[in-house]
């Protein structure tokens, strides 16, 4: 196999790659001095003093005071840091008015029995006020929705984000990724069970955005039969995804955006003043009999934290809305989470993780298809297990010139299907990446970093290996300013000399760029803008299309792909209202095929529109969102086969949310709605239209005010018992497929135990 021409080039450049890393690290380690921070950070509070003696305007109604707080700092041009726990559940009168940061912050708090204390580079959130003996400082994390660790919260490039954080994640109590983003319409998931759904970020792939896993790069593209990130959502305290425009410190490859996922940490786990503390939890679904169980440990003690965590998931086929069983669905799920952290008294913090989801249950012979009516495959068994192992290393309470970051991580993702070849493929990622924030004031921000990945993908039967592989080299700044009141503006580019291994090897260097602005027109209006041209390299084949005969003469032309957003949103007591337009234009993306070769690539294109209306009453919300993206490749309607890893005709999508309190008695009742719209475009391809579908779901969750450890929760899905599979499903415009259908009515019960 002429394939693995070049492997001793390639273990020579991975050498190079590692000892500069090393070198990085050291250089870095060695530099991070107590002094250093603390010297650096007097511009800092000098700008930040500065900032908090302004007069600003303040319109923020009642609400939950984890959603309040990001606005408050946006408002503030301050940023605002809290433990999670203390916010949580927390609810505020609202601020209205022109006064200081310091008297909004204050009007914002009456009634929360908190305080709070204002630092050079902010405000810090107490559990009670400082003038109170018993008063606890809380490690910082920057606040943005429910208490995620998002240190550019505010800035331009993150006006468009989707941010689902702690408590939108207790509320929705996902069991799989589709759940993770109800209530969001421009992200959509397909397939009924989790280790054939995708995610698609307004019609476009997931492998065509920057994914990473506690900043992990992920390189997933196994089989197009399979998932491409195969997430246990127990695990996560935070997803996040800039759709469109990515700022460049998101990582190479964000060619449609980028999506972070986060996994808990001990300190999202205890309460204030907790050191030791765990949780044991069972579920039961009655569509499927699934019975899952979870359970973990964690602790903190002087810098040193430590956290374990499992689950186990088993069931039956579930059945669609007609009563029929979808063959091949039961659940089959393990998932692992160990931590160890330690952050020292100066605040530097060192935190690796290990992490490990498995599935392993007999599937469709497709397994992202529920049958095909012109053959008769039967069942086969899958055996998906993907591991995520991070180092991370970070200051998180720098304000100054020195506030750096490491990440070091390997993934990798292993499938086996032993029937009929005794085949597998296997996909890994050696990745990392060293940058520093230069924290010129509140609001102005510069991030200059060097990051690389190493990818490789394999086949292997009793007959064959086949492989590719590819590296990249990355240098970029992003720069996050506020250069006058109410404007925020981020800009940035890098530069990747990137190296693909088919048989003949190639090497293409590329620069990246992006500019993001908001602009808070009145004190009720936001205007938001984007724009980026992004250089991805040649991505690898899925490894169960790898041919060794494959020839790749001429090389393979690199990806590139020019992405705008506009739009606005409005704020006002209580009321929302969001539009925006987007369009994403791809040119040579690889869509390589078994027989037809390596080399084949696409052009393709998703546009569209979307819209939000909301509104909070404190203890409660209702939000819907709309999203109407047409999706073409090479000029033409675009289907769910040929866009396997370009995209999905997602069409008219509909997703509302609805949720209420009543805290006095601990119960939290609410519901989601998803809906699509009948979609003709394949049509004009000669396929068959997309059926409409509404999917509802409802919840009670109830927490004792007398027994504070123990939640219940009850919920009810899909309870008119639609038949239907989710607008990003494969394979539902073909008319020999029947696709993989969404579970028909379904009851869930739940308990879990904090101790």
């Amino acid at each position: 196999m002429t394939g693995h021409i070049g492997a001793n080039n390639q273990s020579k450049a991975r050498a190079v790659l590692l000892a500069a890393l090393a070198l990085t690290t050291t250089i870095g380690v060695a530099l991070a001095a107590p002094g250093a921070a603390q010297a650096q950070a007097q511009p800092a509070r000098a700008a930040g003093a500065v900032a908090q003696a302004e007069q600003r305007r303040f319109d923020i109604p009642a609400q939950p005071l984890a959603q309040a707080l990001p606005t408050f700092g946006q408002q503030a041009g301050i940023q605002v840091s809290a433990h999670g726990d203390v916010v949580r559940g927390i609810a505020t009168p609202g601020v209205s008015g022109t006064m200081t940061p310091a008297a909004a912050l204050q009007q914002l708090l009456a009634g929360t029995g908190l305080g709070f204390r204002m630092t050079g580079g902010g405000a810090v959130i107490l559990a009670q006020p400082e003038s109170s003996s018993s008063a606890t400082m809380l490690s910082p994390v920057v606040v943005e929705g429910a208490a995620s660790a998002d240190p550019h919260a505010g800035a331009a490039d993150r006006a468009n984000s989707i941010t689902i954080g702690q408590e939108e994640l207790e509320r929705r109590n996902p069991g799989s990724m589709k759940q993770v983003f109800a209530g969001e319409a421009s992200v959509s998931v397909g397939g009924g069970q989790p280790m054939s759904q995708k995610v698609y970020v307004q019609g476009v792939e997931e492998t065509n955005l920057a994914v990473s896993i506690d900043g992990a790069r992920q390189n997933n593209k196994v089989f197009h039969h399979n998932g491409t990130n195969l997430i246990d959502p127990e695990l996560l305290k935070l997803a996040r995804v800039d759709p469109g425009v990515a700022p460049a410190d998101a990582g190479p490859g964000a060619l449609g955006g980028s999506i972070v996922y986060e996994t808990v940490d001990a300190g999202d786990l205890l309460k204030p003043g907790q050191s030791v503390g765990g949780f044991v939890g069972t579920e039961y679904n009655t569509n499927g009999d699934t019975l899952a169980f979870s359970g973990s440990a964690y602790a903190r003690h002087e810098g040193f934290e430590v956290l374990g965590f499992f689950k186990d998931a088993d069931g039956s086929n579930y059945k669609d809305g007609d009563g029929r069983a979808v063959e091949g669905t039961g659940a089959g799920l393990q998932s692992v989470l160990g931590k160890l952290g330690y952050e020292s008294e100066s605040g530097h913090r060192f935190e690796v993780s290990a992490e490990q989801v498995h599935d392993e249950a007999v599937r469709p012979f497709r397994a992202n298809i529920g049958r095909l009516t012109n053959r008769n495959e039967g069942l086969r068994v899958y055996d998906l297990k993907r591991q995520n192992f991070v180092f991370n290393y970070s200051t998180p309470h720098a304000e100054g010139l020195f506030d750096p970051k490491l990440v070091l991580g390997f993934g990798r993702t292993e499938l086996g299907v032993p029937t009929p070849f005794g085949s597998a493929g296997v996909t890994s990622s050696l990745s990392g990446k060293v940058e520093n924030d230069f924290n010129l004031s509140p609001g102005n921000t510069v991030t200059v970093g060097v990051d690389f990945y190493d990818d490789e993908a394999e086949y292997s039967d009793p007959t064959v290996t086949i492989r590719e592989a590819a590296t990249n080299v990355g240098a970029y700044a992003q720069a996050r300013l506020t250069p006058i009141d109410r404007l925020r503006l981020s800009f940035g580019a890098r530069a990747d000399r990137h190296e693909f291994e088919g048989v003949d090897g190639s090497r293409s260097i590329g620069v990246s760029g992006n500019a993001s602005a908001a602009y808070d027109a009145t004190d009720w209006l936001t205007l938001k803008a984007g724009y980026s041209r992004v250089f991805g390299g040649v991505a690898l084949a899925e490894n169960f299309i790898l041919n060794e005969n494959w020839t790749y003469t001429g090389g393979i032309e690199a990806v590139r792909s020019e992405n705008t957003n506009l739009g606005f949103e409005t704020h006002y007591k209580g009321f929302t209202f969001g539009a925006g337009i987007f369009r994403s234009d791809f040119d040579n993306a690889r869509n390589e095929s078994y027989g037809g070769g390596a080399a084949l690539t696409a052009d393709f294109e998703t546009k569209g529109y979307n819209l939000s209306v909301g509104y909070n009453w404190g203890p409660g919300f209702a939000r819907l969102t709309y999203t109407d993206t047409d999706f073409e490749i090479n000029g033409q309607p675009g289907d769910s086969d040929f866009g396997q890893y370009l995209g999905t005709p997602v069409g008219q999508i509909f997703a509302l949310e609805v949720a209420h309190s009543f805290r006095d008695i601990g119960l939290m009742v609410g519901g989601t709605l998803d809906a699509a719209l009948k979609n003709d475009d394949p049509q004009a391809a000669g396929l068959r239209p997309l059926d409409s579908y509404e999917a509802v779901g409802l919840y009670a969750q109830y927490t004792p005010p007398s027994m504070e450890y123990l939640t219940l929760r009850a919920e009810a899905n899909n309870i008119f018992d639609e038949t239907y599979a989710d607008r990003a499903t494969y394979g539902q415009e073909f008319g020999n497929v029947i696709p993989l259908y969404e579970p028909g009515r379904s009851f869930l019960v739940k308990a879990k135990v904090r101790f």
